[in-house]
């Protein structure tokens, strides 16, 4: 397999008209990748959230997209003289919300007083076909819609799907329209798909490994997760006690029943939208941390082994490129675990140095081929942060394996250079840089553990100064190729 390099950057962090980041926003950098010689835009989770969260692994549903990502502009039944709202330095999720919605509540009239026969059918035609998790999906983001609540707090009538389908009956137009605003997604997605697939440039998702407690997924299928227990990870580099992430955790000896059915679904649809998927947290899927309902993570005494290989012999029958985040502290059997079912993962250079220190990190050269390297990730400090932040000693010794002698005056820009260099020429199948880390920005997109207007919302912009930085990174992509 060809090295293919990749550049990672969050779909909201795009500059967009409308207060986020979009598809429209995407068309454009995908012009800009292609140019460069860039083979694959990495994206966070695309799927559709509660209005107020902005974390993408908090999801409402596992299959739905957020529909914040619809390009206004591509929208049909519309007026063309839309508010404008065009983010300076942090994404506006309240105004992209009422600017977003307006629109799409007037487009939703106008199809249905002005669509064409052809148009109906096609409508009629996805709600078909993805019934299976639309319809649980559309109730249930209606009903969140308007009860402002979780569902385990809504009337009693709607607690579960079979009440929820008695409600949609005589709730049919309010329900449809998500359903409109996912096959619009849908189409403008596939449009995109077939522009990027001529640029030669793949789409890389981004498959959270858990759903939310108050999600039309758990909603609508309670047995499929275990009761009396939640997930989270122990004690790691991002907190002392722990992360107490509160999702369900999934029952694998029901899941197993049907081969793994449901996530062999999920897979398939992202199939429509990108062309290779990183799967979060993969070491869940080897043994996870069972956290009982009213303890802490801290507490847990070990792991719970997994569904391991066997789901992933289902998933290769999707035909997917898989890889799987295997950061934090994994163990030895984690790794042989992964090289045997060949799935790749991950190798982040920052985490070898300065405070980090991590052997399996650290040298370059060592990194295997069936990897994924990388100066930083969304949950890590930017690069440049990282440098900025190590003391003189610390970089003396970066500087030194990096090939600097120690009589040479350098710079961090001259180390930071070095590094993605060095990664390119890696003996990894994927190398995929940050955005930032190729712009030299110090630009965190989430800092684990915490609740903050930054997580989730900075916005990363290419100026005219920083036309030298991509050029100089497409030169070296193609001086290995």
């Amino acid at each position: 397999m060809a090295k293919q390099v990749g550049v990672l950057v969050p779909l909201f962090s795009l500059p967009g008209e409308y207060g986020i980041g979009d598809i429209d926003s995407l068309y454009k950098f995908v012009d800009k990748m292609a140019n460069l010689n860039v083979q694959i835009i990495q994206l966070l989770p695309m799927n559709a959230v509660s209005e107020g969260e902005t974390s993408p692994y908090s999801s409402i549903s596992s299959f739905a997209i957020n529909p914040l990502y619809i390009s206004l502009d591509r929208l049909p039944f519309v007026a063309k003289n839309i508010e404008k709202a065009i983010i300076i330095d942090k994404v506006d999720y309240k105004a992209a919300y009422r600017i977003k919605f307006q629109v799409f509540n007037e487009s939703w009239q106008g199809f249905l007083s002005k669509a064409s026969q052809l148009q109906k059918n096609q409508f009629k035609k996805f709600k078909k076909d993805f019934k299976k998790w639309l319809e649980p999906y559309t109730i249930f983001h209606c009903l969140m819609s308007q009860n402002k609540k979780a569902f385990w707090d809504w009337d009693e009538s709607v607690q579960n799907l079979i009440g929820g389908q008695e409600w949609y009956k005589e709730n049919s137009l309010s329900v449809d329209f998500f359903a409109y605003l996912q096959w619009i997604t849908f189409t403008q997605w596939k449009d995109l798909k077939s522009y990027a697939q001529e640029k030669k440039v793949k789409l890389m998702g981004d498959l959270p490994l858990y759903v939310s407690k108050n999600s039309s997924d758990y909603w609508s299928r309670p047995k499929l997760f275990k009761k009396g227990v939640h997930a989270g990870v122990p004690p790691d580099m991002y907190s002392e006690d722990g992360q107490d992430w509160g999702n369900p955790i999934y029952d694998w000896e029901v899941m197993k029943k049907d081969k793994f059915l449901w996530w062999k679904e999920r897979i398939t649809w992202m199939k429509e939208f990108f062309d290779l998927v990183r799967i979060d947290h993969v070491r869940g899927l080897y043994s996870y941390w069972e956290v009982p309902d009213g303890s802490l993570p801290k507490d847990v005494k070990d792991w719970t082994p997994g569904p391991g290989a066997a789901l992933f012999e289902s998933l290769k029958e999707t035909g997917m490129e898989l890889i799987g985040e295997d950061l934090g502290d994994i163990p030895k059997e984690v790794e042989e675990w992964m090289k045997k079912i060949k799935l790749p993962g991950y190798k982040v250079f920052l985490f070898g140095w300065g405070e980090y220190k991590a052997d399996n990190y650290r040298f370059i050269e060592n990194y295997p081929k069936n990897t994924l390297a990388c100066t930083s990730t969304h949950d890590s400090e930017s690069y440049w942060e990282f440098l900025e932040a190590l003391t003189d000693e610390q970089v003396y010794e970066l500087g030194t394996y990096l090939g600097i002698k120690s009589d040479e005056r350098f710079t961090l820009e001259d180390i930071r250079k070095r590094s993605i260099k060095k990664l390119l020429n890696s003996k990894s199948d994927y190398v995929i840089i940050p955005l930032q880390d190729i712009l030299a920005k110090g630009i965190r997109i989430n800092l684990p553990g915490s609740i903050s207007d930054e997580n989730w919302s900075k916005l990363i912009t290419i100026e005219d100064s920083d036309k030298e930085k991509l050029n100089e990174f497409s030169q070296w992509i193609t001086e290995i190729n």
